[in-house]
């Protein structure tokens, strides 16, 4: 099975389908649903965010989305809408890929909102894929952002666990704490994913569509 296969199979997979939840922004609240992803396994089947194994990331970097063109060391160019996927064989690279996608669907649905929130919501998906396929805490939940969104799936799933067909909240106390991780963190404290930057100034990602 190719590799676009694969990231096709997660997006439109049994544990995605479960994942629903809304969190608030500025006065207002982003909702994540399945339909959420199935627009970014739309959009590749339809050649618009490509697939792709990368040749230059980080060893510590599983999958990431470029919303933006980026220029390697070499010279070449990766273009914007790419989701870059070093592997899709087991349950820690498909959470991977349902955060990059995760991104991608905000990209292409040009949603608006800031960059730490973005972040937060992305882990939260992550965490969720994990929770729901079984894959044992001490395998990702092993840093203080995962630890913070492990948290709010866990609140999440009590609620689904009750049978409401609805799409729940996340919890105010641990989406707080779970965005005071990722924008004290070393990766995204400069950057849109920051509590400055981000939380408070309001610095977004690009979503162009």
């Amino acid at each position: 099975m190719s590799l676009r296969s694969r990231v096709l199979d997660v997006l439109n997979g049994p544990a995605v389908a479960r994942i629903r939840f809304r969190f608030p922004i500025r006065g207002s609240h982003v909702t994540i649903a399945p339909q959420t992803f199935h627009h970014v396994a739309r959009a590749i089947r339809l050649g618009q965010v490509s697939v792709r194994v990368p040749t230059d990331l980080a060893a510590n970097v599983a999958a990431q989305y470029n919303d933006v063109a980026r220029t390697r060391a070499d010279g070449t160019v990766v273009a914007a809408n790419t989701l870059e996927v070093v592997s899709a064989t087991g349950r820690m690279d498909e959470a991977y890929i349902v955060h990059e996608a995760l991104h991608a669907a905000y990209d292409l649905l040009r949603t608006g909102l800031d960059g730490n929130a973005e972040e937060a919501s992305a882990y939260v998906c992550t965490a969720l894929y994990c929770r729901m396929t079984g894959l044992p805490r001490p395998r990702w939940a092993n840093g203080p952002i995962y630890a913070n969104a492990a948290e709010v799936a866990r609140t999440l799933l009590s609620q689904y666990q009750k049978g409401d067909p609805g799409i729940p909240w996340v919890g105010e106390h641990e989406w707080r704490m779970l965005r005071a991780g990722v924008g004290l963190s070393a990766v995204y404290a400069s950057g849109p994913g920051g509590i400055l930057t981000g939380w408070l100034l309001g610095q977004q990602y690009t979503h162009d569509g």
